[in-house]
């Protein structure tokens, strides 16, 4: 399967967004591919999302930490009510 640097796809926008504004997208299946992007925003609440993709992540986790950001950090239970 051929994987081109460029994507297009339609997208839900708001009335009041602007016209066009730039932002970001992350795929969360395989291959974790996240870009930049420019939406141009259409009438009745929809846009078309134009980008490049900039970087592939090597696992699912690192994508989920992309977008929500650091993870907290794992706390082992010791089985006490301190």
């Amino acid at each position: 399967m051929i994987r081109l640097p460029f994507f297009m796809h339609r997208i839900r926008t708001l009335k009041g967004f602007p016209v066009t504004y730039r932002t970001w997208t992350q795929e969360m299946v395989e291959p974790f591919r996240r870009g930049d992007a420019r939406v141009i925003r259409l009438p009745f609440k929809q846009g078309v999302s134009v980008g490049r993709w900039n970087e592939t992540l090597p696992s699912e986790d690192h994508a989920l930490v992309a977008v929500l950001g650091t993870p907290k950090p794992y706390i082992p239970c010791t089985g006490r009510d301190d």
